[in-house]
């Protein structure tokens, strides 16, 4: 799993800003997410993800342990 330091370190090597100022554009991209789920509002990064609030969804979530026992094609 990928935590913000991991990120705030690859984009780092690539950019030629300082780990500060990544680190401020991370957390207060991340800021901005949360804050816009936390008003029931959707998120969309085009190109990347599409964040939507759980309690918004229409499909069933289930938890990483119920994922594990589905079976896929190969199996």
């Amino acid at each position: 799993m990928k935590t913000s330091k991991d990120i705030i370190d690859k984009v780092s090597g690539s950019l030629p800003y300082s780990k500060k100022v990544i680190q401020d554009v991370v957390s207060k991209s991340f800021e901005e997410i949360a804050e816009r789920m936390a008003n029931k509002e959707k998120v969309m990064l085009r190109g990347f993800m599409k964040f939507v609030c759980a309690d918004d969804k229409k499909t069933k979530v289930i938890g990483f342990d119920e994922y594990k026992h589905f079976k896929t094609k190969d199996e």
